[in-house]
């Protein structure tokens, strides 16, 4: 609805359009009078004011001069001029400062009635443009602002597969978010472990560490180069390569630019951490080929503060030698609960391998191959695994072979599924062994990761996400808790309890007591003392 203003100095002319023309079926909400280009000024200022119909010539401030006001105070208020003479001079002012009609008295209240509802329906549409224009301003400062963590969940929804990995899916991805990449593009992985802290960070210290040297991988790794560095859904670092093809002199500076992020994080980031470069791959496959990385990282517990290219480790993986059999998929498969694909790609596998003439030793490599992908699996879970599964001999033909996967995926299948993962075995080993070592100054997450078989940036996950808390935290509150039944329950010096429970610097001990419980030693063993 719209508000009308009638500007006159002869009331009969005001009265005469607001009471002889019937303004029902048009949508004007009210109509205001006033006899002066003064009183005209003094309502605008009270009320809005969306069409103005003034006479041009009045005494006092004229009608040319009440337009320019309202340009200058109300420019989007629409103007229609009347007057009684068909003076050239003042039709030229009166388009010069946009007026939007100008119409000779005696006035003719049909043409009069029907340019007014022109005007009122270009009103309207210019205020439906205008809502769009600031409605679409708001949300687009929002969305740049957001663009950030949009891209990030996209590249963490790809990753761990909760969107499809198909062409068109992500293209329809890439345009939403703007992104500079097609569904074609080669990506090249680079998975940051945090392998060991080397100072004493609580869970929070550790997450504002990891935002910092993702930071620091943006501008070493990508260099000038285009790309992404986030933390996958599992806590995982990785930095996304978008121009991912790279000759032999560029895979060398690029592990060039890893070592000097192994510097960067030793020296300012208090961690000592490993770089797994990945394959360029294209951007549908990326999924599969992130989770081999992943796997190489998991796998490897001997070498650690290093540059590790999947390039010079995948000769040595048995699943690479069957490239019609991707025993990586299958792992995904098997553990995700998708026991019909599974099957599907058995099948698949095997009627390959018939069309291509398979050789014993492949036979025997892709039987090792499952039977590796079963171990893993299980042992991951802390689950134990049934010696039948994996220790059969005597597969001489494709057709045999065939009958021992399928019967034994399928067993293995529902062992796997019917179980609740141990993970609670592992933890309890975790616990045992802090328990035993709580006196050790140096008690590292890579002893503890050796005492039960993980890698250890694996390990920190995996302990997060079962108990909800870092690893190094309940380090230092098992340690406090050491220290506090040492404190009500024996007369040992404080300095000795210190040390028992691995602090060798008293002030420091202390100080971290009374954080975490509240109160100093010696007043909790006063407070406590049995």
């Amino acid at each position: 609805m719209f508000n009308l203003l009638i500007v006159d100095d002869e009331k009969y002319s005001v009265a005469g359009i607001t009471q002889g023309i019937d303004w029902t079926d048009l949508p004007i909400d009210n109509i205001y009078e006033a006899y002066s280009a003064k009183q005209a000024k003094e309502l605008m200022n009270r009320v809005n004011v969306d069409l103005l119909i003034s006479d041009i010539e009045m005494p006092g401030d004229n009608g040319i001069q009440l337009l320019e006001w309202t340009r200058e105070q109300f420019p989007e208020t629409e103007t229609i001029f009347l007057t009684g003479h068909a003076n050239f001079s003042y039709a030229q002012q009166a388009v010069h400062l946009g007026s939007y009609e100008y119409i000779v008295k005696p006035i003719d209240y049909e043409e009069l009635k029907q340019v007014v509802g022109k005007a009122l329906k270009e009103i309207g549409d210019k205020r439906e443009a205008r809502v769009y224009q600031e409605t679409y301003r708001r949300y687009h400062d929002r969305w740049v602002q957001q663009k950030p963590l949009l891209i990030e969940r996209f590249w963490q929804d790809l990753l761990s597969r909760r969107i499809s990995s198909s062409p068109d899916t992500i293209d329809e991805a890439i345009h939403l978010y703007n992104l500079p990449l097609s569904s074609r593009q080669t990506i090249l992985p680079i998975l940051i472990s945090v392998e060991q802290w080397n100072k004493e960070l609580d869970t929070r210290d550790e997450e504002i560490m990891e935002y910092a040297i993702r930071n620091s991988a943006a501008e070493i790794l990508l260099a000038d180069g285009r790309g992404a560095v986030l933390q996958d859904r599992s806590g995982v670092n990785v930095a996304l390569l978008y121009d991912g093809i790279y000759d032999e002199a560029g895979m060398e500076r690029l592990r060039d630019r890893c070592r000097s992020m192994l510097e960067a994080a030793k020296r300012y980031f208090y961690c000592e951490i490993s770089c797994y470069i990945g394959e360029g791959t294209e951007l549908s496959r990326l999924p599969g080929s992130y989770r081999t990385l992943l796997e190489l990282e998991q796998d490897n517990v001997a070498d650690s503060n290093d540059v590790f290219m999947w390039s010079e480790s995948a000769g040595r993986t048995v699943q690479q030698v069957i490239p019609f059999a991707p025993v990586d998929d299958w792992l995904v498969l098997f553990e995700a609960g998708n026991k019909q694909e599974l099957l599907r790609r058995l099948e698949d596998t095997v009627k390959a391998m018939r069309e291509r003439d398979a050789t014993a030793d492949m036979v025997d490599m892709l039987t090792t191959s499952i039977k590796h992908l079963l171990y893993r699996s299980f042992h991951r879970q802390g689950l134990p695994i049934h010696s039948g599964y994996a220790a059969r001999v005597g597969i001489r033909s494709l057709s045999q072979f065939h009958a021992w996967a399928k019967q034994t995926l399928e067993e293995a299948f529902e062992a796997y599924h019917g179980q609740v993962p141990d993970t609670r075995a592992v933890i309890d080993r975790i616990h045992q062994f802090v328990a035993q070592h709580l006196m050790d100054v140096e008690l590292k997450r890579e002893d503890i990761a050796k005492h039960v078989f993980l890698n250890p940036a694996y390990l920190s996950r995996l302990y997060k996400k079962e108990t909800g808390i870092a690893l190094s935290d309940y380090i230092m509150h098992a340690r406090v808790e050491k220290s506090k039944s040492l404190l009500s329950d024996t007369d040992r010096k404080v300095s000795d309890i210190a040390e028992a429970v691995g602090y060798t610097n008293l002030s420091h001990f202390a100080k971290l007591f009374r954080k975490i419980v509240g109160i100093g030693p010696k007043e909790y063993r006063q407070k406590f003392n049995k």
